[in-house]
């Protein structure tokens, strides 16, 4: 009984591989290509015979030959390994989707500036002119030689650093506002969180391709064209590290 078994499940098995063989891309093209051949030559001889000329067949175009061939029936239907792919999902707009935000930024800056400037100024006044009752100039005695000896120097230095490092690591549930024609999703998310006096508002818009959404409906932020996200704290932790009016006023003003 088993060797029956076996032998009609070889049998099934090879009928499922000639059929799906007798279906595959290249199998179908050399098919047509033969069918074409026989009916180019059987039209050449049809216009030969009435003292035609013979025009050349264009080829068929093999574009869409590397295509995926459709599922073989007989195949999904004996194989026990052989899946059949589930067809691709269609969005529509107001759809969610949830985008995965993993960003960490960070920037380090170095500056150094020093700068001297030494200038010198010597005169000396030998010979003056002074203009008489009748606005004449005649010769002024001097007394003395009058003169301007000035020495200026000055040194700077200064020193700048800075390095930042920002993260942000969330969940954000979008709405697609906009399907595009090529499978392209605009994408929007608003999430706003109060506890006690802390208020935090974040905000995402982007763009994404359709088939980068998982099956689990999630998209990384790292695939998202156009990111932008803003992210707005209020509260007591953000009054207590905000500079003061006067520090603010000194940074802009630098009078040192």
């Amino acid at each position: 009984m088993k060797q029956v078994l076996l032998s009609a499940l070889a049998i099934a098995l090879c009928v499922s591989v000639v059929e799906a063989q007798s279906n595959s891309p290249y199998s179908r093209a050399k098919r047509s290509n033969a069918n074409q051949a026989q009916a180019g030559a059987t039209s050449n001889a049809s216009q030969q015979a009435n003292g035609q000329r013979s025009m050349p067949i264009p080829r068929p175009s093999t574009a869409g030959a590397d295509a995926p061939p459709p599922p073989n029936p007989a195949l999904l239907r004996w194989s026990l390994i052989a899946v059949e792919a589930p067809p691709p999902r269609k969005f529509k707009v107001n759809d969610l989707v949830t985008v995965i935000v993993r960003e960490d930024k960070r920037a380090s800056s170095d500056s150094k500036l020093e700068s001297s400037k030494d200038w010198t100024l010597q005169a000396e006044l030998k010979r003056w002119f002074r203009l008489d009752k009748d606005a004449r100039l005649v010769e002024s005695p001097l007394r003395g030689n009058p003169g301007v000896d000035f020495n200026f120097k000055n040194d700077y230095s200064g020193e700048g650093k800075v390095d930042r490092r920002d993260s942000l690591i969330t969940r954000l549930t979008t709405r697609i506002l906009d399907v595009k024609p090529n499978g392209n999703l605009v994408l929007e998310a608003r999430k706003e969180v109060v506890n006690d006096e802390e208020r935090e508002v974040v905000t995402l818009t982007g763009e994404c391709r359709s088939d980068d959404v998982t099956a689990q409906n999630t998209v990384l932020s790292t695939q998202i064209f156009g990111l932008s996200i803003q992210s707005q704290h209020n509260g007591a932790a953000r009054d207590a590290a905000r500079r003061g009016w006067m520090m603010k006023a000194l940074d802009w003003a630098r009078p040192f």
